[in-house]
Order: C-alpha cells, then sequence, then structure tokens
C-alpha cells in the first residue's frame, strides 16, 4: 500500500525550507544542484524501522506549473488525488510528495503535470489518459514498457536482487527460433519465438517440456526469459524446457484473444501445439506441459488450462486479470473465470500464482482481492497452488525476477 505522509519529510527539504525562510539566496540552487547529481527521488531510511523508506518525489517549476501528481502505474487511486498530489515548498520552484514505503519495494511510476484533476471513472478512461504522463526528469533509471510508453523506476534497498536475468559467462545458451502462424482459426497472425535449450537435439529419445508464454515480446526483449532458463537449467533448478514466447499482433487483438476467447483455446488445440509438436521434440504429457503469462496473458493461462486440462497441466499466473470481465453492464458478472473454476469439478492442474501489493487500488476493480479470491476458490476445490504476494505493481520490472519463483514452484528438480 501507497501511504502518503505529513508526518514525516526528508531531511533535506526540511533544511532547505529553513534555509529560504532564513533568507540564503544559493541554497535552493545547491539542493537542484545535488538532485542534479544524485538523482530523484529521495530517499531516506525510517530511523525507528528499517522495513520502511521515506521516499520524496520532486518536480523543478519551469514557471507555468499548476499542479503534479505522482502515478504510480499499475495503481492509479480510487481516493481522490490528495494521496497523489504534490505540494510546493513556499518561495521555490520545488514542488514535492513524501510516502513511507516499503523497503523492499520495486515498481515504476509517472508524473502528470497540470492534470485536469477529473475524476477516472472507468479503467477504460485511466488508460486513455496514461500516454499524457511522464516520466520524471530527475530521474535517470527509465525503462520502456509497452507500446512505447517510457517510465520511471522506483527500487529501494532492500527490493529482492534479480541474478537469474542476467547472462553468465560460461553458461552455454541456446537457440532462438522466430515464426509467424497463420490462425484459420482466428483469422489473425501469430509471432512466436520458441527458446531450444543449450543441446537440444531433435531426434532424442526423450521429449522435452514445454513452456508456453503469453505477451512472449515483453518476456523475450525485456525479461530476458531465455537468459533466465539458460542459467537456471546450468544451475541444475529446472528440465530442458522448449519454451514458446507466443505475440499478439497489437494491443486489441491481445485484449480480444487473451480475455477468456474460446477460439484463442481452440487455436492452440488444434493450430499451435500440433505446429509445435510437428517441428520439436516437445512432451505431449500435460504433467510437463506449462503455460503462463502476466496481466490478461496469466488470466489466458488460467483459462485454457480450463478448457484444455489434457494438453496444460501447469499454469503460471503473474498478476492475473481475474477481475474480467470488466463491468460494462449491469448484467455483466465480474470474475468469470473463477466461478467457472467454483463451479466446475477439479481438474489435473497445478498453480503457481502472483500478484503485487500495490494492485488494490486500481480504478473499478481490485486486482489484489480477485487473485486471493482465485486462491481461495483453487484450494477449496482441492487444487495444488502456490501462492505470492510481492512488493509492487503491475509491473514487468518485477514480474522479470519473479518469474523465477514461479517456475521453481512447479518445475523444480529434486534432489
Amino acid at each position: 500500500m501507497i501511504v502518503p505522509t505529513r508526518s514525516h519529510t526528508d531531511q533535506r527539504i526540511v533544511q532547505l525550507a529553513a534555509a529560504v525562510e532564513a533568507g540564503d539566496d544559493t541554497a535552493l540552487e545547491t539542493f537542484w544542484k545535488t538532485v542534479a547529481a544524485d538523482g530523484a527521488p529521495l530517499m531516506e531510511p525510517m530511523p525507528d524501522d528499517e522495513s520502511k523508506t521515506l521516499v520524496t518525489f520532486l518536480w523543478r517549476d519551469p514557471g507555468d506549473t499548476r499542479n503534479v501528481l505522482v502515478l504510480f502505474y499499475s495503481a492509479p487511486t480510487q481516493n481522490g488525488f490528495d494521496e497523489i498530489l504534490m505540494e510546493r515548498l513556499p518561495g521555490t520552484d520545488l514542488w514535492f510528495k513524501t510516502y513511507v514505503l516499503p523497503s523492499d519495494l520495486r515498481t515504476t511510476y509517472l508524473l502528470s503535470v497540470n492534470d485536469s484533476l477529473e475524476p477516472y471513472g472507468t479503467y477504460a478512461e485511466v488508460l486513455a489518459r496514461i500516454p499524457g504522463y511522464r516520466p520524471d526528469p530527475l530521474n535517470p533509471r527509465e525503462v520502456t514498457i509497452l507500446d512505447d510508453l517510457v517510465v520511471s523506476v522506483l527500487e529501494l534497498p532492500q527490493a529482492p536482487k534479480q541474478p537469474w536475468n542476467i547472462a553468465r559467462r560460461g553458461v552455454p545458451k541456446g537457440r532462438n527460433h522466430m515464426h509467424l502462424l497463420d490462425s484459420e482459426i482466428l483469422g489473425t497472425q501469430h509471432h512466436l519465438t520458441v527458446h531450444t535449450p543449450p543441446g537440444y537435439d531433435p531426434e532424442s529419445a526423450e521429449e522435452y517440456p514445454l513452456f508456453v508464454l503469453f505477451d512472449g515480446w515483453a518476456y523475450f526483449n525485456f525479461a530476458a526469459t531465455p537468459t533466465v532458463l539458460d542459467n537456471l537449467l546450468y544451475a541444475k533448478r529446472i528440465p530442458p524446457f522448449v519454451l514458446v514466447m507466443h505475440s499478439n499482433t497489437d494491443q486489441a487483438v491481445r485484449a480480444r484473444e487473451l480475455t477468456c476467447h474460446e477460439p484463442f483455446a481452440d487455436f492452440l488445440a488444434r493450430e499451435l501445439i500440433p505446429f509445435l509438436r510437428e517441428n520439436y521434440r516437445v512432451t505431449d504429457d500435460p504433467a510437463q506441459t506449462y503455460v503462463g503469462g502476466s496481466c490478461f496473458g496469466g488470466l489466458a493461462a488460467a483459462y485454457v488450462a480450463y478448457k484444455l486440462p489434457g494438453i496444460f497441466g501447469n499454469v503460471i499466473s503473474q498478476s492475473g486479470s481475474f477481475w474480467w470481465p470488466e463491468r460494462e453492464t449491469p448484467e455483466t458478472e465480474m470474475e468469470w473465470l473463477t466461478r467457472q473454476f467454483a463451479q466446475s469439478p477439479k481438474l489435473p492442474i497445478r498453480f503457481s500464482m502472483e500478484v503485487g501489493s500495490l494492485e488494490a487500488a486500481i480504478v473499478e476493480f481490485d486486482q489484489l482481492a480477485t487473485n486471493r479470491k482465485l486462491r481461495d476458490v483453487l484450494l477449496e476445490k482441492g487444487y495444488e497452488v502456490d501462492y505470492s504476494e510481492y512488493s509492487g505493481g503491475h509491473d514487468m520490472i518485477t514480474w522479470r525476477g519473479t518469474l523465477v519463483n514461479r517456475l521453481l514452484a512447479l518445475a523444480a528438480r529434486k534432489g
């Protein structure tokens, strides 16, 4: 949870305010020179609690600033703007906002300068306004996510390390194979990046386990998932997977095909899986076949396993959108897939799920609560469920590291 604070202020802000009030004409420029050298936001450990860090976001007024919002990318507020609205230090060009945050937090954020301050009505409205937001110009750490959106990165001192995403000297590398698959069932084209493990043998007597990941572009380009699997395999932590990173052609197609879309399940069963079995030495054992993804990809993974338990026996969901469908009419009930699992006999599927602690504040729905609800339903039905809540938001910057935990929960080699 993101908690703004007025009872605590970074000591550098306190000292600057005192200097300005005392008439020190050099204090403000000295402050900005320090920020330019060290970057922002400011971080200061809480003196009485090392599990919390005081984080202060900054904005330098070019002369026309009316307001500034701090927007954690995954968590537009349901509670008005007070908790995300910066305040101005009187007599200066400094705007700031201070929060008490968990010291293990890793997330992304944006700023909205001269915002309309119109309340968010729907999640679609949130998405429509995001292109008008900007990264923090005082923070040198940025990443580019879907649709070329640049966001600022916030990593606090105790954020978990992500060692498996980095290529290591001496670790054999697998090979990547690119395919375009035209679907007659869907009438759409599908981008596939197939990563075969080091030493892959197409004539092997033993079939390879299969791992299908949706939103493959992000997992390949940003999460370095092939490197993750190569490192884990070399460390003898997992078996030699054939990894298939599947990508839709655009966001509109993704939003349709990954949201409990029965023709998409048909495409997997009748087109994608046969293509993979024809071209790669992969298993047909559902116990050795994994499907995963994040956001809509996590929803899709759980859905296709529900529809195709004879193909997929293992589900990895990172912040799955289990609130779906979004409430468009009074008759539309949310959490559709959760109800299907609740009302159906137990299937031979194992789950590893996670969601971020910041994901409770999204307009119209609560990603945190809906993931907990699915977890509870699955456990009540007797499913094997590994479940985790991480300190962060709806961010690939976190998922790229925690994917390791989700995979090891289901596929770790014993002994």
